[in-house]
């Protein structure tokens, strides 16, 4: 009778103790097999490069053409164009660049124009304009000419966006005043300066009648501007058939 107690209570210990075990203690997963994938995880998008420093000064009294262009543009930036404008305030540098980013068809662009001075530091950037990857410039391009008939060179600059019909903003930049004298965002066309002996803006575009593919339009419209010391006044405009 003694061993048959013994026995019961020596189960009934061991039950409790199973019985314990299983509410208070979570079973671990069994361990994947080898050569299983893990589960995927997604990347975190890489962050935006902080924009470099721009340097706005050159010590240096040197030539234009000696001034180094990778001094002239923001850290980690490359040139993409260097220009030279002839004005009555002496020989000004245009210089443009782009700049690291995360998204390489969106880059940070941008130009600036370096003048000349008498005192240190020689060479100073008095105009900068920068553009961030979310402006959505993806070309920047400069040229340099008597644009208002006083015989100093202006800037004609062009930041496009792209897209099939070569859409963007065109500027155009008394570089003695450093002022912006004409802007127009214009797709489908093109602005140049006026021929030699004929300074102005002469503006290009396509005229499209209904039916008309984007690639073929009907007709070519070429405007040409002109300034009177105030102000841009059209001078002339003809309409040419494809």
């Amino acid at each position: 009778m003694g061993t048959w107690r013994r026995k019961q209570t020596w189960v009934g210990v061991v039950a409790i103790a199973l019985t314990i075990g299983a509410c208070g203690t979570e079973r671990a997963a069994p361990p994947s097999p080898a050569g299983s994938p893990s589960p995927s995880v997604s990347p975190s998008p890489s962050p935006e490069p902080e924009p470099g420093e721009m340097p706005t000064t050159f010590a240096a009294d040197v030539s234009p053409p000696e001034l180094p262009p990778e001094d002239l543009v923001p850290e980690a930036a490359d040139v993409t164009g260097e220009w030279f404008a002839f004005t009555d305030d002496g020989v000004m540098v245009l210089i443009a660049w782009v700049e690291p980013g995360s998204d390489l068809s969106r880059l940070p662009r941008g130009f600036a124009v370096w003048r000349r001075h008498g005192s240190a530091p020689h060479w100073r950037a008095d105009l900068v304009r920068r553009h961030d990857a979310e402006d959505g410039i993806q070309e920047l391009q400069i040229s340099t000419a008597d644009l208002t008939s006083d015989s100093s060179d202006d800037a004609l600059v062009f930041e496009g966006v792209g897209g099939s019909g070569a859409c963007g903003r065109w500027s155009a930049i008394d570089l003695e005043r450093l002022e912006v004298t004409y802007r127009r965002d214009l797709c489908d066309g093109r602005i140049e300066p006026g021929p030699l002996g004929a300074p102005g803006l002469v503006v290009t575009r396509s005229v499209y009648r209904e039916g008309d593919a984007h690639c073929c339009p009907s007709a070519v419209r070429k405007t040409t501007l002109t300034w009177n010391g105030t102000a841009w006044h059209i001078t002339d405009s003809t309409v040419t058939a494809n």
